[in-house]
């Protein structure tokens, strides 16, 4: 994971302990005082980074071991803790919870994006490079972006929507497009990677389309929309835009870094580019 050196902090429910996970380094649990001179008023390590290849739990992939710590009065043993990887891909990488599962050791379990493309996830067949294969962590995930007025939601493999909501109710909803997974999967070829030569650097993107949304008042026609799945190098799942191109047609632009590693993108992530060559006067 590229999570080396990062560190995470977790806050219990009473708002009293802080615990600070450094990633393949140690776990701390802490106080902070309210005295500009002593901010730290009680400190516990929870362990230092022991092993890479603890049992994970049921729902997790990755476990890692910390052992160590500050000892403990009712054990008299160092403080452990088994920190747990689990994909989550709607969401930033945060530690969701943490447990004292027996007397000084805990578990902690820790969500990311990040784990959304390892292989127990994404199973893609080594002779098939289709780039829904890769995109499995997405699946039973809404994504939500608002500009102005509107809200937009993105459910993949399910609908695009629109609507604006007031008091948790929503007054005014528009369908942008549904569509169901055997039509999508099945509809993949290899022209449904194109090139966005907009930028400098032409990107590619994944299209899918979705359509028989709301009937359009203008046009008479279901709304549509096409939705761009593009490579996210900050590791982030996020609704970049949506644009109407036409009366009722949506382009909708989705950035993950699950496309990242299918074939077709890392080819042309790092493009060559020409230099000329010419004669210098002697």
């Amino acid at each position: 994971l590229p999570l080396k050196g990062s560190r995470y902090e977790f806050i219990d429910d009473e708002g009293y302990w802080t615990f600070e996970l450094c990633h393949l380094k140690k776990i701390r649990q802490f106080h902070e005082s309210d005295n500009k001179r002593a901010p730290v008023s009680l400190e516990y390590s929870l362990g230092d980074l022991a092993a890479t290849d603890a049992t994970p739990l049921e729902g997790a992939m990755v476990a890692h071991s910390f052992d160590g710590g500050t000892r403990c009065d009712e054990t008299n043993a160092g403080r452990n803790t088994v920190v747990q990887y689990a994909c989550d891909p709607s969401t930033d990488s945060h530690i969701e919870w943490i447990k004292e599962t027996a007397v000084c050791a805990y578990v902690i379990m820790f969500n990311t994006p990040l784990l959304c493309s390892h292989p127990s996830v994404v199973k893609v067949p080594k002779h098939k490079t289709k780039v829904t294969d890769f995109l499995t962590g997405l699946e039973a995930s809404c994504f939500y972006r608002v500009e102005g007025w509107w809200t937009y939601e993105f459910c993949y493999l399910k609908s695009v929507k629109q609507f604006h909501q007031e008091h948790n109710t929503n007054v005014a909803e528009f369908k942008l497009g549904v569509s169901s997974k055997r039509d999508l999967q099945a509809a993949e070829t290899v022209a449904d990677i194109q090139l966005d030569e907009g930028s400098k650097e032409p990107v590619p993107y994944f299209v899918q389309k979705y359509r028989g949304g709301t009937k359009c008042d203008v046009t008479g026609e279901p709304r549509m929309t096409e939705v761009r799945f593009k490579c996210a190098v900050d590791n982030l799942n996020v609704i970049a835009s949506i644009k109407e191109r036409s009366t009722c047609s949506y382009i909708l632009e989705f950035y993950t870094p699950l496309v990242c590693n299918h074939p077709r993108f890392q080819a042309t992530m790092d493009p060559h580019r020409n230099i000329d060559c010419y004669p210098t006067e002697s």
